[in-house]
C-alpha cells in the first residue's frame, strides 16, 4: 500500500493557545467536531495523497529546491474562518500570518514539485490550521459567535525552522503523523 504523504511544518500551541483552544472545544461539547489535537498541530503546504514509494526520494528533492534560499520565519496563528457555507460549515480554523511568507513556501513547492512531473494542483491555497472537521452542528449561530469573538484575536506566535516530509497513517482513534524527512530553514 502507497503511503498518504503531505507536506508541512509543525506549529507548537502557546499557553494562550491552549487555554483558548480548550474553551472554543467546551463551547461547542454539544455539537459533533472531531478536534485536532494540540500534540500534532501543523499547517499543510500541499497533500499529495497516497503516493507511490517510488517518488519519495523526487519529493526529497522538490522540498530541498523549493526551500533552498528561505530561512526560519515567525508566524502567527489569528482569528478563526470556516471553509464550507454557512448552512452546511464543515472546518473550523484559523489563520496562518503573515499570509505572503505561506503563500511564497507553497508557490516555491508547487513549482519544485511540477518540475519533477507532479500534476498542478487548481484548489485555491489559504493559509490556515485546521482546529477542527465539523461532522454535525446543529447550533450555528454559535458558531458565527465564536468566529465574530475571535476576529482580531492572536492565538499563537511561533517559528517555523523546518518543513516536513509527513506520512499520514488513518487509525479509528485519529491520524497518526510521521515524519519522513525535514528540509532545515537554518542552512
Amino acid at each position: 500500500m502507497n503511503p498518504r504523504l503531505f507536506i508541512a511544518f509543525e506549529v507548537m500551541p502557546s499557553e494562550t493557545f491552549l487555554k483558548e483552544f480548550a474553551e472554543i472545544r467546551k463551547t461547542f461539547s454539544r455539537e459533533r467536531l472531531s478536534w485536532a489535537k494540540p500534540t500534532q498541530l501543523h499547517m499543510t503546504l500541499k497533500f499529495l495523497g497516497e503516493t507511490p514509494q517510488s517518488r519519495i526520494e523526487v519529493i526529497k528533492t522538490a522540498m530541498n529546491e523549493a526551500f533552498a534560499e528561505e530561512k526560519p520565519e515567525n508566524l502567527r496563528l489569528e482569528s478563526l474562518g470556516v471553509f464550507g457555507s454557512s448552512y452546511a460549515p464543515k472546518v473550523l480554523w484559523s489563520h496562518v500570518k503573515p499570509e505572503e511568507v505561506c503563500r511564497r513556501w507553497f508557490q516555491n513547492l508547487k513549482t519544485a514539485l511540477q518540475d519533477q512531473g507532479f500534476e498542478y494542483d487548481r484548489q485555491n491555497f489559504v493559509p490556515h490550521l485546521t482546529l477542527a472537521r465539523i461532522k454535525n452542528l446543529d447550533d450555528k449561530k454559535l458558531l458565527n459567535a465564536v468566529v465574530e469573538k475571535y476576529s482580531s484575536f492572536c492565538f499563537n506566535e511561533f517559528s517555523v525552522k523546518e518543513i516536513i516530509l509527513f506520512e499520514s497513517i488513518l487509525k479509528p482513534t485519529g491520524a497518526e503523523y510521521i515524519k519522513h524527512f525535514a528540509v532545515s530553514l537554518c542552512r
